[in-house]
């Protein structure tokens, strides 16, 4: 099967507007966050947090998108990585399902990522109308720890579709970019050490602000 660029590399207009789209509610939460601590001189922990049930939902929902960017993005830089394998030894057939796999998962983590976004959206709302204090403390560290996830997968799509064009154009052409795709897998190596740590830290802070809601 001849591999094919409009099939292989992620559908590129579709894939702009979902980062366009994430990368544009990533942003307006950090201000929202940011705004929120500026307003948040004063501490106390004497108040009780009521958690609406919004927020429940939404913290629920953010915990498991988050889990499942981490997750998806971990297993299409694998899938690269193995296609790129496929490709120095001329299978061409198994790099091309490779590719393939990785453009499903990262597709899926793109869906996750936005809906991630938009359950920041309700989460950063609330804690922003939270009185101020330990709890307050708590969601703004773990709002903080996503967004940067966010961000930090938007940098990882660019080097996802950077690798899959290289390991295409290989299928291609016959002419394997081992500088190139060396370099850039390393980088979404890097993007998904970080993803992954990221989501570690958010589950942490959000469990200690579940706690101290109790």
């Amino acid at each position: 099967m001849k591999v094919s660029y409009d099939m292989v590399v992620f559908k590129l207009d579709q894939l702009k507007t979902k980062k366009g789209m994430v990368a544009g509610i990533a942003i307006g939460a950090v201000l929202l966050v940011v705004g929120g601590i500026a307003l948040s001189a004063t501490f106390d922990d004497t108040q009780k947090i009521v958690v609406s049930d919004d927020f429940k939902v939404a913290r629920y929902n953010a915990g498991i998108k988050s889990r499942q960017v981490a997750e998806l993005s971990e297993v299409a830089r694998e899938k690269i990585r193995q296609a790129n394998e496929a490709e120095q030894m001329k299978d061409n057939s198994r790099a091309e399902s490779l590719l393939n796999e990785a453009q499903f998962a990262n597709n899926e983590a793109a869906r996750n990522a936005a809906e991630l976004s938009r359950h920041l959206q309700v989460l950063v709302g609330f804690v922003n109308g939270m009185p101020v204090g330990k709890s307050q403390r708590y969601a703004y560290a773990a709002m903080t720890a996503e967004i940067s996830l966010v961000s930090e997968y938007i940098v990882y799509t660019k080097n996802v579709t950077e690798l899959i064009e290289s390991v295409a154009a290989g299928i291609e052409t016959g002419k394997h970019d081992k500088k190139t795709i060396d370099v850039v897998l390393q980088r979404a190596n890097e993007n998904v050490k970080r993803i992954n740590e990221l989501n570690e830290d958010f589950q942490t802070k959000i469990g200690k602000f579940d706690v101290s809601t109790q």
